[in-house]
């Protein structure tokens, strides 16, 4: 079934659209009556088509920002409600990071290691894309005007936003599939510790605190399926689509080793340096000033210049250590399924108990969350660093 790209505006929160046209170029003159809509936009008829089906890529962002967020098309006039927009996904993540620190506390007080270090790395990856969407919305807040950024730089602000968004919503939606093992194991546990309390094996508390875990797991699971529908809202509606669309948000592609050594932050600062919207600023303030003026604006430029340099470095050293970890959690991951593995024969074989067992797979649970959290940071400093590039990025 074909998307329902927007013909009408749509508000970039979640509440009823506003009315109003979105921007699809359409014949201007005698000479592109005929035309198709892919070719009236600059686009070929299959990347045409593929903004038009109903699955949202990562790479598609900046294209579906720029064709269908009403907000960019309209210019600055409703711009505003892609802050509120942000203000709206960073509040649902924190809701989700509060229930992850308060479900790691109560773990840790139970003497539960293994769940305390499981919800911990959950809500290392929520903090992590609440700063970046953070990041993003100061970004968006700033003052801008037309005399010292275009429309274009709005519209890279935005796509920012939006790639903070959904690679937020994937975490999610990877947190979701973890807490739906780690409910299957709770109840399988509950069923084992109830049965063995039957033949005086386990106690009264054994009890209370399987049941306590999987109530738990089940609680965190609807927050979380609250907070995706929600973030799903706000990243199909800043991309075009009607709240109500059903539409599929694709994975999000693997920053690779390749990506990574096409960086070269000695050359990319010049590129980072000529796109900065306080940089373009200022040297667009030194005409028909005193020659004071001039040497004072230049010096802050030159300041400027060396703090975005300091910038750009540390975002690529981040990167650089982002893959390291990554590689690091992959590497645990690997080990994590040889565990299983010997798990699954040990248990086969009745040479451990079914708590045992339980037990050994939450371990590989954590192991899985490292590697998707670790997965998620590198992707938000990568975005960070193009962003950068971009001019997308404070000076201070």
């Amino acid at each position: 079934m074909k998307r329902r790209i927007l013909a009408l505006s749509l508000c970039m929160a979640l509440a009823t659209p506003v009315t109003s046209l979105a921007y699809v170029k359409s014949p201007g003159n005698p000479s592109e009556v005929g035309k198709t809509q892919a070719e009236l936009n600059g686009y070929s008829e299959e990347t045409w088509a593929k903004l038009m089906d109903n699955t949202l890529e990562y790479s598609e962002i900046e294209d579906l920002v720029k064709n269908f967020n009403v907000n960019i098309s309209s210019a600055w006039s409703k711009f505003n409600d892609n802050i509120n927009s942000l203000n709206l996904a960073i509040d649902t993540l924190r809701s989700a990071k509060r229930e992850m620190s308060s479900d790691a506390t109560a773990a840790m007080n139970n003497g539960d290691i293994v769940n305390t270090m499981l919800y911990k790395a959950q809500g290392k990856g929520l903090g992590m894309s609440i700063q970046a969407m953070g990041t993003a919305k100061d970004k968006l807040s700033r003052q801008i005007t037309a005399a010292n950024a275009p429309i274009r730089n709005a519209q890279e602000q935005v796509v920012s936003g939006v790639r903070a968004i959904m690679i937020g919503y994937k975490n999610i939606e990877n947190q979701e599939k973890i807490l739906d093992s780690m409910i299957n194991m709770y109840e399988e546990t509950l069923r084992v510790v109830n049965q063995t309390g039957s033949l005086g094996l386990s106690t009264n508390t054994d009890i209370i605190k399987a049941q306590s875990d999987l109530t738990n797991a089940r609680a965190n699971l609807l927050t979380l399926k609250a907070n995706k529908d929600k973030l799903y809202r706000t990243l199909i509606t800043m991309c075009g689509w009607s709240p109500d669309a059903d539409v599929t948000v694709a994975d999000i592609p693997d920053v690779s080793d390749d990506d990574i050594n096409k960086l070269n932050p000695s050359v990319d600062i010049n590129t980072a340096i000529g796109n900065n919207a306080t940089l373009i600023k200022n040297r667009h303030n030194t005409s028909s000033k005193s020659s004071s003026f001039v040497d004072a604006k230049l010096y802050q430029s030159s300041q400027d210049e060396d703090i975005l340099r300091a910038n750009i470095n540390e975002l690529y050293n981040n990167i650089i250590t982002d893959n390291g970890n990554l590689a690091a959690a992959n590497a645990g991951l690997e080990a994590s399924k040889a565990t299983q593995n010997a798990l699954d024969t040990q248990k086969s074989m009745g040479m451990i108990s079914t708590a045992q067992y339980l037990g050994g797979r939450l371990s590989v649970l954590q192991k899985q969350a490292e590697e998707k959290s670790a997965r998620l940071q590198l992707n938000t400093d990568y975005n960070a660093y193009m962003q950068a590039l971009a001019g997308n990025i404070d000076i201070k």
